[in-house]
């Protein structure tokens, strides 16, 4: 039993009467006043870019299946430092991180097709620097130093037959020497780096690459309908090359992407140069930004 001497007795009525003030004085508080909205802070401005794959080739829980268009924001101070890091820049990094840091929804940008990241590259320039892109080239015939320049609101996306894409956002075609139907994907960006890391491991360990396997094993979803690791991986080592230059040709044409290609004629030859637009670090250079 506790020891209550000493301790000063509330009488009950008084105690009664406390507790009513208190909740009076707890329900006639008036509501918490909102805070009303800035109109100080700056809203960055927002584009919408056309999607060459127009949303296909995605998996279903990518937040870019089946959308034709997304949302970006306009560069800003914080991407050009984005730009001009060069830890981004050798760690070959830097499209990515400037691509993850204008997009509206959430991306990992190696999970993107090549075609949709040009397509953002190019609004992003276009909506900073201009469209007016210059660079330079050497004439295929005699070598000379040639000054190109294109609009890059005039690109356009590559026609793809979208109508021969599978349900499952792959293309199938029979090769010609095998006659196998092959069903294929369109890699993304880290599909694509896988490659080229596979490749650059074989050599330094000294084995001869072979590009080709790599990139056929890397995009074959199936081989007459078994989709088995161990099938796809036999089957590309002994590829036929006619079935193998098929397959590529295929790929390029099923690839959504933006079309680079420019015509220029040599000054001094008069050779008709043909080529795509150099899309690397100058990509964002500016002769106004350059100080």
């Amino acid at each position: 039993m506790r020891n209550n001497e000493g301790r000063t007795q509330i009488p009950p009525e008084l105690l009664d009467q406390f507790m009513k003030q208190q909740e009076e004085k707890f329900t006639k508080q008036p509501p918490p006043q909102q805070q009303p909205m800035t109109t100080t802070g700056y809203q960055v401005p927002t584009d919408f870019v056309e999607l060459p794959s127009k949303g296909l080739f995605y998996p279903e829980n990518h937040p870019w299946r089946n959308k034709e268009k997304i949302e970006v924001r306009y560069m800003t101070t914080k991407e050009e430092d984005i730009l001009s890091s060069e830890a981004y820049a050798k760690a070959g990094v830097m499209f990515d991180r400037l691509i993850e840091s204008v997009t509206i929804d959430r991306v990992d940008s190696t999970t993107l097709l090549p075609g949709d990241r040009n397509a953002i590259l190019i609004n992003a320039r276009k909506n900073s620097y201009g469209s007016n892109y210059n660079f330079a080239i050497l004439c295929l015939n005699c070598y000379e130093n040639l000054e190109c320049s294109v609009d890059l609101a005039d690109l356009q996306s590559i026609q793809v037959d979208l109508d021969k894409v599978t349900d499952n956002n792959t293309v199938s075609v029979e090769l010609p020497a095998s006659k196998k139907q092959v069903e294929f994907k369109i890699m993304t960006s880290g599909d694509i780096n896988q490659v080229t890391k596979s490749t650059e491991q074989q050599k330094k360990h000294g084995i001869q690459p072979n590009e080709s396997v790599e990139l056929h094993r890397r995009m074959i979803v199936s081989i007459d309908g078994d989709n088995s690791p161990t099938t796809i991986n036999t089957f590309v080592q002994t590829m036929l090359l006619k079935d193998s230059r098929f397959l590529k040709s295929q790929y390029v044409k099923f690839s959504p992407d933006v079309d680079f290609s420019y015509e220029k004629n040599c000054e001094k030859c008069g050779h008709l140069n043909k080529g795509g637009v150099p899309v690397g670090a100058n990509f964002f250079w500016s002769d106004e930004w350059l100080f």
